[in-house]
Formats: structure tokens, sequence, C-alpha cells
């Protein structure tokens, strides 16, 4: 703008060749005096005009080459170096398809296009987005060949669109750039739920990178017209409580229509460790948009351990929640110790554990007793008093009932050897119930058990009612998700279960960390509670296990499918590894330092049979246990954590190391609506720069940059004053 100072040379001329006059007397002239002023005044006003259009043409001319723009737009001048971030989303709506193409492989076509436009000099830094951010590169971050190759090597994870967490490491990452100029590219489907996860904070981030001088662009990959056809698989439940060998069991498959559109001819497939257990796959004729089915496949279970089932869906849609996988622990025996005062009465059923055995294994004892021999629940029974600590070894599940314990009857309860031992137990992931009785002492109990962490609540004194008054459970109680919750809808059922005596629990100060309530009774009083310890897990029941204080377990038809329901939740705590959900940690708890640990990815999708491996280094310690833990679960599939050089298992099952399944974030699916320009500006509170990837990417970005700028527009005024001082001077010349 300094050069607007030449304004000055026009008018330098003006005044330096201005006519100098001699005086010069002669008659006639005095006889034109009055024409004479009269044409001077209008020539000097013509000459002012002309002067003022060259000057202004002077000014024009440096205003152009100043490329002035407006505030919002941070473009640089020709040639000038641009920090440029560019964001792709990596959810997995990017598989779907428009024409040839997947949205994904337009957005890296795009961003690839975004860089050969920028100038010479300028950095690039390049982030993938789903529902976290991950900041990939290049490690020159002046190199666009680096850039480029990067962009190739980014791939589609399981995770939900949450575009806040990309655009906010975006913005930190264009301000460490020195460039005054700066463009930040969001390459996304536009999915809605990406703007409504956290719409507060992204307007609230989107106006800060605005008011940064940060030029941002959404660029749109696909057309937000096309609906997306999908089918997604939204459960697999086992119709087995504690899946056994040696059986063929049925599984129930949930699938959902998420699209706006029907689908047709959808096929499911079950597949247990990568075998199909159905020899035809199951064919849905026609799911209505939003409507949900549910499928029965049944399979065989041949071998114990944990066992992958995986159910898949070939339909026309995205491929993302295609596959569903679960965990399932497949036992050959569940091994239960039970712990009760032996038989000292007239009937069998005085026995101590008689009502717990009976319901754990419903075969009358005489004549089905090679039923029991082959049954997969084997008990084992013991007295309080002499049972030792190598008892549970190879156990399962432990039943505490009626067993005295502290200082109540100490010859005849538990030894602290075998308390101390029984924690051990559950912390390493076992199961306890305990039932109460006569035998019960509740200082005793709060002493030994309590001070081991292993009641859930604090024991009061016992209540007493009459008769005609009994406790009732409430199966209204229960909580959804609970383990008792199958149990709910019989409320019936839950009701027979009457009783003339519980323990008080106290809820309040005399709670241990974690503790629930799963079932009241109508007074509102705990009955049943649970705390989870370590890796297992404590059940305590505030009434006797037996007849004696009431029909908790005596009524067949309420303490056969409880106690079902109590083993299968429990045993199910003993299953290495699990189910877990993209993004999720993955911990384990090696029983002893190795060299080092690793996880084991899937699979690659191009087919390549090696697993990649993520070196973890050694077990840390958390609350005295080794831990092992990885967030590196943004793809689906079958993830491993093991010492360093175990080889790579065919299946779940992993010496030394436990395998998990890792399913995709169904959130992703729920809503498939692309965002119009105007739900975007409604969610932002200002309509950011959006252009479309493809064809015309390049000149839209170009577009952009100039169109920010006013130097055409000032070229183009410069050129039509120029032709007007051209003209004006002409005129001027003619009328002299």
């Amino acid at each position: 703008m300094a050069g607007a100072a030449a304004v000055t040379i026009p008018i330098a001329l003006h005044f330096f060749y201005r006519a100098r006059y001699r005086p010069l007397p002669w008659a006639p002239m005095k006889f034109l005096k009055e024409a004479v002023e009269q044409t001077s005044r209008r020539l000097k006003f013509q000459e002012w005009v002309l002067l003022a259009l060259r000057c202004l043409a002077l000014i024009l001319l440096a205003l152009a080459l100043a490329r002035p723009s407006r505030d919002e737009a941070s473009a640089a001048g020709a040639g000038e170096p641009i920090d440029a971030v560019l964001v792709i989303d990596t959810s997995y709506s990017m598989a779907a398809r428009e024409g040839n193409k997947t949205r994904f492989e337009l957005a890296k076509e795009a961003a690839a296009v975004v860089i050969d436009t920028l100038p010479k000099d300028s950095s690039i830094q390049i982030i993938a987005c789903a529902d976290r951010h991950q900041t990939l590169g290049p490690v020159s971050r002046y190199n666009r060949d680096q850039a480029k190759q990067l962009l190739q090597t980014i791939e589609l994870s399981s995770l939900s669109t949450d575009l806040m967490p990309g655009l906010e490491a975006a913005l930190a990452a264009a301000q460490t750039g020195t460039s005054p100029a700066k463009e930040l590219y969001v390459f996304t489907d536009m999915q809605k739920s990406g703007f409504e996860r956290q719409q507060s904070a992204l307007q609230a981030k989107c106006n800060e990178i605005k008011e940064n001088d940060v030029n941002l662009v959404f660029v749109r990959c696909g057309n937000p017209t096309n609906r997306v056809p999908n089918v997604a698989v939204t459960d697999v439940q086992l119709l087995a409580a504690i899946p056994h060998t040696k059986t063929r069991v049925p599984f129930v498959v949930t699938l959902k229509n998420t699209g706006r559109d029907p689908v047709r001819g959808a096929k499911v497939f079950l597949e247990l460790d990568g075998r199909s257990v159905e020899k035809d796959a199951v064919q849905v004729d026609k799911l209505e948009p939003g409507e949900t089915v549910t499928l029965t496949l049944t399979g065989a279970l041949e071998e114990a351990g944990p066992r992958l089932v995986a159910v898949s869906v070939v339909a026309a849609d995205l491929p993302g929640d295609n596959v569903l996988y679960k965990v399932i622990g497949v036992r050959e025996k569940v091994r239960v110790l039970l712990i009760a005062h032996p038989f000292a009465g007239q009937t069998a059923t005085d026995a101590g554990d008689w009502f717990v055995r009976k319901a754990l294994i419903p075969f009358d004892p005489v004549r089905d007793e090679d039923k029991i021999k082959r049954y997969f629940i084997e008990t084992e029974s013991a007295a309080p008093h002499e049972v030792a600590p190598e008892k549970l070894a190879h156990k399962d599940v432990v039943f505490l009932l009626n067993a005295a314990a502290g200082t109540g009857r100490p010859l005849e309860g538990l030894q602290p050897a075998f308390v101390a031992k029984l924690t051990e137990f559950v912390k390493q992931g076992g199961g306890l119930v305990i039932g109460c009785g006569d035998s019960v002492d509740a200082k005793g109990y709060n002493a030994a058990l309590g001070g081991a962490g292993l009641l859930p609540m604090r024991l009061g004194d016992v209540r007493n009612t009459t008769e005609a008054a009994l406790f009732t459970p409430a199966a209204t109680s229960i909580e959804d998700g609970s383990m008792f919750a199958p149990l709910k809808p019989f409320g019936d059922w839950v009701a027979r279960a009457q009783l003339a005596r519980m323990f008080a629990l106290d809820e309040g100060s005399g709670a241990a960390a974690g503790a629930k309530v799963l079932l009241r009774t109508t007074d509102n009083k705990p009955l049943v509670t649970s705390r989870v310890v370590g890796d297992g897990e404590v059940v305590f029941f505030a009434t006797a296990l037996d007849e004696t204080w009431g029909r908790m377990m005596s009524d067949g038809q309420l303490a056969v499918p409880m106690t079902t329901h109590l083993l299968a939740h429990l045993t199910g705590r003993r299953v290495p590894g699990g189910t877990r959900m993209a993004g999720d940690v993955l911990s384990y708890h090696p029983a002893k330092q190795f060299g080092g640990f690793e996880l084991i990815k899937p699979k690659p999708k191009s087919g390549e049979k090696v697993r990649p491996r993520v070196p973890l280094g050694e077990a840390r310690t958390e609350n005295g246990r080794l831990v092992v833990s990885s967030d590196k679960t943004l793809a689906a599939g079958e993830y491993a954590l093991v010492p360093t050089g175990t080889t790579d298992p065919a299946g779940l099952t992993v010496d030394s190391g436990v395998a998990f399944a890792v399913n995709p974030d169904l959130r992703e699916t729920e809503n498939l609506d692309a965002a119009t320009d105007t739900d975007v500006e409604k969610a932002l509170g200002f309509r950011p720069a959006i252009i479309t990837a493809g064809a015309g990417t390049e000149s839209a970005v170009r577009d952009r940059r100039t169109r920010g700028e006013f130097t055409e527009w000032a070229l183009l005024v410069l050129l039509l004053l120029l032709i007007g001082e051209a003209a004006w001077a002409w005129q001027c010349g003619r009328a002299v």
C-alpha cells in the first residue's frame, strides 16, 4: 500500500507543466477577455477531473497488488504458503457407496486434490477422526508427497461419528504453524449424528476456529439425498443359561433395518470359531424401514473354553455393522462347593445344602443316578469347620449355607485360613453365594467376612414376623440388566417365596463400595445384595436357602430358574476376555510378569494371513495386581492380549493370554441421514464453506480462496477507470 504514494507523480506533473505566461499588450485581447475567462474555468475543471481519475487509477493499482480480503477469509496471496490441516472422517458410514466409489475413497481423493492446490512451502497435517482423533502426520509437515502417501494408509474404523474431537485437535495443529494463512478441511459424509453428539461444544469450537482466522471448509463426501439401505446385526443371545459341551443350542439373532428403504433377501450366517454351524444361510424375505426381526439358528458346542460366535448378514448395505461377535464360555463341567452343616435330622431335607443341591441338579437321586453322574454340574459338600483351603482348587462357585464364621461359634465355623483363601478365590473370578440361618452371627460375619471385603452390606439384627404377615419378595424391585431380570415377569413365583425371618442390612454407612440390591421385599427392605470383588462377585441372601426361615429355595418353580440364572451369571464372569465395543480398553491380569506383552489385532481386510501385533511392554501393577491394557481397538474383530512371542492363535484360545470380541459402535447406523447445508448452519450458528468431493473439488477449492479477495473487483474497476480516463482525456483535447 506504500506504493499508493505514487499518486503524487501526476499531481507534481500537473503543476510542473502548467503554462507560463509573459504579459504582452495587445489591444484586441481586451475584447476577448470575457470569452477567455469563461473558457479558462471550463479547462481547469476538465484538468482537475483528469487529475483525479489518474490519481484514483494509481490507488486502485496499489489496492489490487495488496490483495484485500474479507475478514473471515484467511487465504494467502498468490504463492504464499498456507498451514493446512486435513481431518478425515473414518467412521464406518463412510463405506457407503456413491456410484462406483465409496465415500471414504472420495474423501481421500479430495484430500489429495487439496494438497495439490496448496502453494509452495505450505505445511500439511492429517488427522483421522471418528468419535476420537488420531494425529497421523506426515513426519515432515512440509512434504506433500509424504502426506499423499499417508492418505492411502488411512483405514476405516468401527467407530461412530463425532466431529468435535477432530476439530479440537485440528485447531491446535493449525495454531502450531507459522503462516498467517490457515485452512482447515473436514472430509466427511456429514452425518447428522456427527453434528448432534456434542452440538453445543461443536458450535463453540467452530466459532473459535472462525475467530482465530482459520478458514473452515467442510468437504461433503456423498450426495445428501442418497438413501443408504442398511441391515444391522444388533444382538445375538444364546438360549442356554450355562453353555456346555456335547449340546446343540439355539442362538437368537436380532436384525434391524436402519435405513429408509425396504431391504429384500438379506441372508444370515452363524459361525462358531470360524466354522459355519448351519449348512445353509437363513434368508429374510423383506425388512421394512425401522423393522426389527429375530431369527433362531442352532449350533453344536463341542469344545470347552471361550468360543467366538460370529453372526453375519449379507445385504446391499454398509459392511461396518454386518457382523456381530460374542464370546461365550463353553464348559465341560461346572464345579460347585457347598459349605453347610451336615445332615442331622429325620429326613434328607434337613441337610443344610439339600435344597440348593436339588436346584442345581434337578434329578431324582435314586432313579436318575446315571443322569446325575453325566450332568455338567458337579457338587461337593463340606462342613464349615472342616473345609480346607485346598477344596477351592478347580471350583467355579462356592455356596456358604448357614455356615458359622467369626466369634459366634469358632469351633464349628469357617477357619481364618479358609476365609483368606476364599477371598483370593473371589478376587480371581470365582463366585460366592452366601445364605443365612440360625448359625449365622451378625457380629462374627461382619468381622470375619466383612473384614475380608466379602459382604456387600453389614448385617444388623434378625427381623421376625408372624405367620399372618410374612415377608414377601417383590419382583418389581428387580432392575433391568440384573442377573435376576429373567425372573421379573414371573412375579407370582417370586411372591410365593414368603419368609418368616431375615437379617436387616445396613444400606447406609454399612454398605461396601459398589454394593447393589438385586431383590427387595414388599416393605422395601434389601433381601438379595451383591458386590463385585476383584474379578469375581459375591451374592448375599439375607434369609436362609433352605426351609427353616421361609420358602426362598424350597419352591422348585422359583428355586431352579433362580439358581440357574445365578450360576450362569457367576460362571460367566470367569470367561477369559469377553465382548467389547470398538474403542473400549481391553485389560488382562497375567499370573506373572513376562518379558513383555503385545496386542494381537484382527486379520487385515486385504486378506493377509498374519495378524498385526502391537508391543505393549511389561505389565504394570495396579491395586496389588499385574495388569496389561490397550485401547487400540478401532476396528471390530477378534483381539488377544498375550505375552510377547505367543503363537498366533487359530481361534480364541490363547496360551497364557486372553481373547476378546470387539463389535462396531451401532450408534453410527441408528440414523444414516446426512445433514443439509441448512442443518449445518442451524447446528453451528453460522454457515461455513461447504464444497462437494468429486470432479469439481479443485476448482471449488481455488475459487474459495480467490473469492475471499477483492483483487478481481479492484482490477475490474481499474480497467473501467482507465477506459474512462482515456475517453475523458480525448474529450478534453477535442474541446481545446
